[in-house]
């Protein structure tokens, strides 16, 4: 019995020792391995991005107040929302935000902070990107001065949208059909409406102090706009613009 039980004590310490865990040298050697994997996997995805063809070390990076997009085509109008059709009208770019800069600085030295994120759905003027070929897609920058708003949650629709800074969303009134003596205008010689009610205003124009200038309207208040400012939108069939709360001449 007790040679019997000697046997078995031993059998049970070899079993264990070899189930022990490793010891410091091998744990070193393994986590060695584990890092250069590592590195290698994120070289690997340093090296998938490209700039107009040309390999990059490392992701893109927006620098100062610049705002990387890639491009997207607006949704259609059975979506909620459409582009005018208009060779009068900016048409405006629509996309994501890529990488989004730290900010730039006023001449007196305040900062100017950045009122866009990455992976924010934006909207901006047609004129003043600069676009290239980014992971083989179609992606611009632009300044955060060139946004005219994002739409909160990605959905592209008036309820969504938050004009940037100074921008306001007005909803056009609708352009004159009949002269005053009850003649139709046709289509083409219609003027283009310069009035309609405020939907949405942004924080308005933003001074060297740091404070933003008061706006002198409230939303649903009617008001005048210059002729040439702003981008004509539409949103489910109703007709909008986006101005800059300087294109605003008048409640009426």
């Amino acid at each position: 019995g007790t040679a019997g039980g000697c046997a078995r004590r031993m059998r049970g310490r070899e079993a264990r020792a070899g189930r022990r865990r490793p010891g410091p040298r091998a744990v070193a050697v393994r986590a060695a391995r584990k890092s250069t994997l590592l590195a290698s996997a994120a070289s690997d995805v340093g090296t998938q991005h490209t700039l107009n063809g040309q390999k990059l070390s490392g992701p893109l990076r927006a620098v100062r107040n610049n705002v990387f997009v890639k491009l997207a085509e607006a949704p259609e109008q059975t979506a909620g929302g459409l582009f005018l059709a208009s060779d009068a009208v900016e048409k405006p770019n629509y996309g994501v935000a890529v990488s989004v800069g730290p900010g730039s600085f006023f001449p007196s030295g305040g900062k100017v902070p950045m009122v866009v994120a990455d992976g924010d759905v934006v909207l901006f003027g047609k004129y003043g990107g600069d676009d290239v070929t980014y992971d083989g897609e179609k992606h611009t920058f632009v300044t955060q001065d060139d946004i005219l708003c994002s739409f909160e949650g990605g959905t592209y629709s008036a309820e969504a949208l938050k004009p940037v800074f100074d921008r306001v969303l007005i909803k056009k009134d609708a352009a004159m059909e009949e002269t005053s003596g009850g003649l139709a205008i046709a289509t083409n010689a219609r003027e283009k409406p310069t009035s309609g009610v405020v939907v949405k205003v942004g924080q308005g124009r933003l001074m060297e102090n740091g404070e933003f200038e008061p706006i002198q309207f409230d939303a649903g208040e009617r008001v005048m706009y210059t002729k040439y400012g702003g981008t004509d939108v539409k949103f489910g069939g109703v007709e909008y613009v986006i101005v800059r709360v300087a294109d605003i001449i008048a409640v009426i």
